[in-house]
């Protein structure tokens, strides 16, 4: 069960760098709204690695979903007193849509596993 959080706890890694990646890119060209997308890419991010990591459990997604993105929140929050940088209304609903993603995302991993 360790090595599937891993594996997913690598890929959400991979994705949140490479998304930054292409999206800083693409602003050298173009103007982008940065705030939206500090939002964006990590729901994105949680989303995808929720689904993989839903397809290698057997059931109860919502429960892998929750537990998986509190560990994420966890390592964020400490980032964020690290830093000091406060929480807010804004941040504690940035967190539940972060939460969110990936419980659907674990739960579509689940049901894309059963109808393979």
């Amino acid at each position: 069960m360790i090595k599937k959080y891993l594996i997913s706890y690598g890929i959400l890694l991979s994705l949140i760098i490479i998304l930054t990646a292409i999206l800083s890119t693409i602003n050298y060209f173009v103007i982008l709204p940065i705030n939206v997308f500090k939002i964006i890419i990590p729901i994105i991010s949680l989303f995808i690695s929720s689904i993989i990591l839903g397809r290698g459990i057997k059931e109860k997604g919502y429960i892998q979903g929750l537990k998986f993105s509190s560990i994420y929140l966890i390592f964020v929050t400490i980032i964020k007193i690290i830093f000091h940088t406060g929480i807010n209304l804004k941040i504690m609903i940035m967190y539940l849509l972060f939460v969110f993603s990936s419980v659907v995302g674990s739960m579509i991993g689940i049901n894309l596993k059963k109808t393979e």
